[in-house]
């Protein structure tokens, strides 16, 4: 751990930051704006991610132009089972997330699968049936207002941003709500979206031969789903060496009139990764990036303040986050692995259960 942190230096940190915000650039673009050459850069990528420190995965997990059924799931296990029920958990590309938490839960899953039947699927003769698994209680998610590729670290000057990103504050705006519908992830899509999975920055080249299409059909599947936002990246580098190494979580009442105005705040804040409606009497979901345990009695108040309408009514940290947008973790935050996201596989291969055989 020691020397892994020594490794780290604010160079690194600035460069997962300008991959935040073009994930995809080349080295030639990203050398002038991080003042250093193209060579030591990728020396520098290429060293964090074989050491697990940094990566970017791509994800896409539409079934046609109908979005994923998402939910926040909470398990509830044996006393000493949740290691063994996390260990099996992570194993499923239907879990995009999975950690050990505090309070009224031992685990706490981020789930995504095609519909609500596979949801209803998973859960029932999967996931009640691990062994040690006492119970789960799932919040559907409703709404993504903020979600977890726009959380970025803080170290390129405002004005590196603006040049990496091609806007200047003066002239950003928000989204039009005439903006085009997502891209269409289609069933021929798939195979090219999980190879992105493990490393969004695979050459189209690599992509091709993998794939059996030509690099022409590459570039224009990648430029379809890019586009219209049918496939999104996501550069992430180990909690442990970010400098922002607790995740909590914040369930939270919102009167429904107000829901826009909250994620508009909330999601304004720095700590702010993620933020959705779910359904429930904690309508509203907040995870947050911290930098001490301590900072979360403050980031609370913060939220309470700007927002008299917000009754938060649960609040987790994380204890150990085992996996985060399919990608399997060690204790220091480091990747270890990609389990494929591949949502459309059954979560419960062979014949199908009749509805009156299920767990309770």
């Amino acid at each position: 751990m020691n020397s892994a942190v020594s490794a780290i230096d604010d160079t690194d940190r600035a460069l997962v930051h300008a991959l935040q915000l073009a994930p995809r650039a080349s080295w030639e673009r990203l050398a002038p704006v991080l003042g250093t050459r193209p060579d030591t850069l990728a020396r520098r990528w290429e060293r964090m991610t074989a050491a697990g420190e940094a990566w970017i995965t791509g994800l896409g997990l539409r079934t046609g132009t109908r979005a994923p059924c998402m939910a926040w799931v909470e398990v509830t296990c044996a006393p000493g089972a949740s290691p063994a029920v996390g260990t099996c958990l992570v194993e499923d590309p239907h879990t995009m997330g999975v950690e050990h938490s505090t309070g009224g839960r031992d685990l706490l899953l981020f789930v995504a699968v095609p519909d609500l039947h596979t949801l209803y699927r998973y859960l029932q003769f999967r996931v009640q049936r691990i062994p040690g698994v006492l119970g789960t209680r799932s919040s559907m998610v409703t709404a993504v207002h903020t979600a977890p590729d726009r959380w970025r670290l803080d170290q390129l000057t405002p004005a590196q941003t603006d040049r990496l990103t091609g806007r200047t504050r003066r002239t950003a705006a928000p989204v039009s709500a005439s903006a085009p519908r997502p891209a269409a992830v289609l069933e021929e899509d798939r195979a090219l979206i999980l190879a992105l999975a493990s490393d969004a920055r695979r050459s189209v080249a690599s992509l091709a031969r993998e794939s059996g299409m030509s690099e022409s059909t590459v570039r224009r599947r990648l430029g379809r789903l890019e586009a219209r936002h049918g496939l999104r990246y996501s550069c992430a580098m180990a909690s442990g060496l970010s400098g922002w190494p607790v995740s909590a979580t914040l369930w939270a009442e919102v009167p429904e009139h107000e829901v826009s105005d909250c994620a508009a705040v909330a999601s304004g804040l720095r700590e702010t990764r993620t933020c959705m409606s779910v359904s429930g009497p904690s309508n509203f979901m907040i995870s947050a990036r911290l930098r001490t345990v301590e900072e979360l009695s403050r980031y609370t108040a913060d939220l309470s303040r700007r927002l008299p309408g917000l009754r938060i009514t649960d609040t987790a940290v994380a204890l150990c986050v085992r996996k985060s947008e399919a990608q399997e973790l060690d204790q220091a935050g480091r990747r270890v692995r990609t389990v494929l996201p591949d949502i459309w596989r059954d979560p419960v291969p062979g014949p199908r259960p009749g509805p009156g055989r299920g767990s309770a």
